[in-house]
């Protein structure tokens, strides 16, 4: 997990570097055409404009400056100054490209306001043009348009990130007067001979990243191309998975590169000799590739590298970091994240204690196994404004040398295993923007003069440590913080008075941190520029009565608390997350509550006591993807408007007091994978309505009253299910052999139902209960929600969440009508954990096979009619932590060795016929199960008919003595009412020694 959100971390890092990029190629537009008076306008090239505004989805109105005669002034439009022909047209989108959803950034150029459409060939009047940037525009329904290659002047075009699809024209290749061409970041494929490439004579930036150039054979004919275009500085081939590169390109002749870019392409082989020839190269990004041994020692020789990311790039090199590194002088930029580099960090003193020492200003070693303690030489580098090593084994206290760092911007140790004090130097870091320290093991107190010239601070996360806060109540922090994660440290019982200054808040995480009081009446004027509050697993009461607004808030959590009264009222038409399980809150769901948060991807309500009905005004909140009413008071029919909800994942109302049958409308929604609606009063037969809820993962319908029969039709339908929950129903009839066709299924749970017949011998089919050590398919994912089930496992009933449910594999049938033997196919269910088949009337052997089940660690086969010994080879069970086969017509000795020698309790073995350890009888009189039985005792068949004319004798006398009583007051009346008169007058007799003897026994007491 650490690994992938390092990852997560560092894409941002390179797309924000490639954004800065494309911002800076066009800077040069916008500044002139700032400087420049709009000229008149050439009627012919604003009517092109025009047409192409036509064609153009404008959802923000950017174009709505396109009205006039004066096209010269209009957004986005640059005029040759004296000509008055239209020059540049800058549309590019300046719109995050990402929305946010919580903590996580969704990709989303659809809903940014980019524009759309298609674009008009109109724009072929303006043949004077010379810059076009369309880039980080939503143009998916249209390819790269050919014409464009008739604008014979252009020496500017960016299309990138604008979603065009289909091949790139190879006319393009007519551009010879082309500078830039990034097309970077579409849906685009070229021809594998790229040859219109090397007609861009002009050419000096070129960017195809995310370009798919159809198969790694054609990257020797790509960088043919290249080397045919004499001007070239900077090139950019990210995320193309080339595959490979060629390892020599005779007559090199761009090797006045200055930027070379071959990130992401899984490139599996060594570094060409031609990389190291390429002396003027500012720029070099080999990063996620799979290159081989070690890193070139003719690295040294790039005397003008400023930037080098070699992160997560397949190098090894038992010295660590190659001292090569030392001699890149003008080096300012060092990546060498996801390197195993697995020494301790202090060892590379040298490496860094050269020119690096004065040049290098960004340091990233994270997801390096790093060990030991943060050497005091890392102050010596004296330029450094980013220093990250997140995600290492990195131990022991901060060393004071940090302060030296005078033009620190930023300071990365997230995840590593750091102790002791963080030190009171780091206040006077001014230049500080961010602080991550979270996931370590910090301690002790945080005082003011830890942030005393802290006044460019704009995060602090210290999620995780025990950290105790300890500033005065008029405190005015010199920061205004626009993150702050302070999970899990110490603040008070009260909402920190400082936090009032900090009105830039985004995100605030306060959870853990052991408040208790109610939020006060400042702390939501706070919240207007929050995209992410989160409040959980405190000890905060009270009522939210206010209704409050909330501009561009993503995500609430109020979990784990204890708020009390309404359900409160937050109107946000952004809000995705909100959270409020766990608390005391009653009343009933808004009916309206739609209409004021309609755009949550995820509600949790679960464990509060709010009753009423569901509202069927969820069914508009077409995102919600995860809806958790769990654990509440709900009641009557669950609504049935479920169709339009195409984006429901998991929905859970179990444990609430609803009734009737599930809807069919909820089977209609094509997401669904996860159903809870267990310990409810529902009722009818099993819903024929599932058959349409096709990718089920976890069906729960336990503790109802559904009756009838198992369909069928299970297999064919819910091909998926890995969970299948009916217990404690009223079904009836077989078990139908079709079940087994579930070859995801892992946890199968009928018990205490009516289920009758015999197992059925397909249940040994089970392909995933067959693999032992593997869980299940997969993990139903929703934002923090885990899959949760009440399981009986190891003698007792457990709520099993998360990844560990996902690694239970169970069958319990117990508590049924089931009769027959135990199919000896079961014995290949070789993954099996759990196995019950307690409370039913099973006959024949324990199957010796069932020794082979070496991962079962539940066994109960009790209250049946097993008859024979308990096979020896259950001693081979090596995991088995619960065994029980109490009430069967077992006889012989309990096996020895391993887990049988932990079984003390003689309750499971009692109601048989057994000997050994633990009971009293330890097999001694005989009787063990391959000895002799005493001659005089008789067979085993005449003991069995003693026992049989015993249970006659006994019956008979019961009958003659009943009927010898109760026949005669039946016919004799004067018997009859002397016998009922008797029995009044002694329990009259009883009641009365009984009062007045407790009056007696109070009176001595009182005296």
């Amino acid at each position: 997990m650490a690994l992938i959100i390092h990852v997560l971390l560092l894409l941002g890092f390179a797309v924000q570097i490639k954004e800065d990029l494309g911002i800076s190629h066009a800077k040069a537009f916008l500044v002139s055409s700032a400087e420049h008076p709009p000229a008149n306008c050439i009627e012919s090239e604003r009517m092109a404009l025009v047409d192409f505004k036509k064609h153009i989805n404008d959802p923000n109105n950017k174009l709505s400056s396109w009205a006039g005669r004066y096209c010269c002034s209009w957004e986005g439009v640059r005029c040759d100054n004296t000509t008055g022909n239209v020059i540049g047209l800058d549309l590019r989108n300046r719109i995050p490209y990402y929305q946010r959803a919580g903590d996580i950034f969704l990709y989303s150029p659809r809903h940014n306001g980019s524009l759309g459409g298609k674009i008009s060939p109109s724009l072929l009047h303006l043949q004077h043009l010379k810059h076009l940037d369309l880039s980080r525009n939503y143009f998916s329904v249209t390819s790269i348009p050919a014409f464009i290659s008739q604008f014979k002047e252009l020496r500017y075009l960016n299309l990138s990130k604008s979603v065009f699809h289909g091949p790139i024209p190879a006319s393009l290749g007519n551009l010879s007067s082309l500078h830039t061409l990034d097309l970077s970041y579409n849906g685009v494929y070229d021809d594998p001979a790229h040859q219109w490439l090397s007609r861009l004579t002009s050419l000096q930036l070129l960017d195809m990243s995310g370009v798919d150039f159809g198969s790694s054979s054609s990257s020797s004919t790509l960088f043919q191309a290249l080397n045919k275009l004499p001007s070239i500085k900077e090139i950019r081939l990210a995320e193309c998975e080339l595959g490979s590169i060629p390892l020599s390109i005779p007559h090199l002749n761009f090797s006045s590169l200055t930027v070379l870019d071959l990130s992401e392409n899984s490139i599996n082989s060594s570094v060409p000799g031609w990389v190291f020839n390429l002396t003027e190269l500012e720029y070099l990004d080999l990063s996620y590739n799979y290159f081989h041994g070690k890193l070139s020692s003719r690295l040294a020789s790039m005397a003008s590298l400023e930037t080098l990311i070699l992160a997560m790039s397949g190098f090894s090199d038992e010295n660590g970091i190659p001292e090569s590194i030392g001699s890149l002088c003008c080096l300012k930029t060092l990546d060498l994240s996801g390197w195993n580099i697995s020494q301790r960090l202090a060892e590379f003193r040298n490496v860094f204690s050269g020119c690096l020492r004065n040049s290098l200003t960004d340091l990233h070693l994270s997801s390096a196994n790093l060990k030991g303690d943060v050497p005091d030489w890392i102050g010596d580098i004296k330029n450094l404004k980013v220093l990250d090593f997140m995600f290492n084994s990195l131990f022991g206290s901060l060393p004071s040398s940090l302060a030296k760092l005078s033009h620190l911007e930023e300071l990365l140790l997230h995840m590593n295993q750091l102790n002791g004090t963080l030190p009171e130097e780091i206040g006077q870091l001014a230049e500080l923007v961010n602080i991550g320290l979270s996931g370590n093991q910090l301690s002790g107190v945080i005082t003011e003069a830890h942030f005393a010239r802290l006044e460019k601070l704009d995060a602090l996360d210290m999620t995780g440590n025990s950290l105790v806060f300890n500033v005065s109540s008029n405190w005015i922090p010199p920061f205004h913080l626009k993150t702050l994660r302070i999970r899990s440290c110490s603040v008070g019982l009260e909402f920190p008075s400082w936090l009032r200054k900090q009105s830039r808040l985004h995100v605030l995480d306060m959870s853990y941190t052991g408040i208790s009081e109610a939020i006060p009446d400042w702390f939501w004027n706070l919240t207007q520029n929050l995209y992410t509050l989160d409040l959980s697993h405190n000890l905060i009461e009270g009522i939210i009565s206010k209704s409050l607004s909330f501009d561009q808030i993503d995500k609430i959590d109020l979990s784990c608390n204890l708020f009390y009264g309404p359900f409160p009222q937050f109107h946000s038409a952004t809000l995705a997350i909100l959270d409020l399980s766990n608390n005391s809150f009653s009343g009933f769901i808004p009916l309206n509550i739609a209409d004021y948060m309609s755009n949550l991807f995820y509600l949790s309500l679960t464990r509060n006591n709010l009753g009423g009905t569901v509202p069927s005004s969820m069914c508009q909140m077409k995102k919600l993807a995860g809806l958790f009413l769990s654990k509440n008071k709900l009641i009557n029919k669950l609504p049935d408007c479920w169709s339009n909800s195409s984006a429901l994942v998991v929905f859970d109302a179990g444990d609430n007091h609803l009734s009737g049958s599930i809807p069919d409308s909820l089977c209609q929604v094509p997401a669904l994978q996860s159903l809870h609606l267990g310990d409810n009063v529902l009722s009818g037969e099993f819903p024929v309505s599932l058959k349409n809820c096709t990718q089920l993962y976890a069906l729960d319908l336990s503790d109802n009253s559904f009756s009838g029969s198992i369909p069928t039709w299970l297999a064919e339908s819910l091909s998926g299910l890995g969970i299948l929950s009916l217990k404690s129903n009223t079904f009836i009839g077989y078990i139908p052999a079709e079940i087994s066709q579930l070859t995801s299924l892992q946890i199968l749970d009928l018990s205490s139902n009516n289920l009758s017949g015999p197992i059925p011998r397909s249940l040994g089919n089970f392909s995933t209960m067959k693999v032992p050590h593997k869980g299940g398919s997969r993990l139903v994912v929703v934002q923090t929600y885990e899959e949760s089930l009440l399981l009986n496992l190891k003698g007792r009933q457990d709520t099993y969440t998360s990844k560990l449910l996902s690694l239970v594999k169970m069958i319990d049938l117990s508590n049924n009508h089931l009769s027959g033997v135990i199919p000896e196919e079961l014995a290949s269910l070789y993954g099996l954990q759990g196995f019950n088949l307690s409370r039913n009337y099973l006959h024949g052997e324990i199957p010796a096979k069932f020794g082979q089940l070496q991962q079962l660690e539940t066994l109960d086969l009790s209250r049946n009619h097993f008859s024979g010994s308990i096979p020896a080879t259950l001693s081979n069970l090596t995991f088995l932590a619960h065994f029980n086969v109490s009430y069967n017509n077992l006889s012989g000795r309990i096996p020895s060795g391993n887990q049988f020698n932990t079984f003390t309790d003689p309750s499971i073995y009692i109601g048989n016929h057994l000997c050994g350890f633990p009971l009293t009888d330890n097999c001694t009189k005989g009787g063990g199960p391959n000895q002799e039985k005493p001659s005089d005792h008789g067979n085993e068949d005449d003991g069995d008919d003693e026992m049989v004319w015993m249970y006659i004798g006994s019956l008979s006398g019961f009958a003659v003595g009943f009927w010898t009583i109760w026949g005669v007051l039946i016919f004799k009346n004067k018997w009859r009412y002397a016998y009922f008169r008797y029995t009044d007058t002694t329990c009259d007799n009883i009641h009365v020694w009984v009062v007045v003897n407790f009056v007696r026994m109070k009176s001595k007491i009182i005296s």
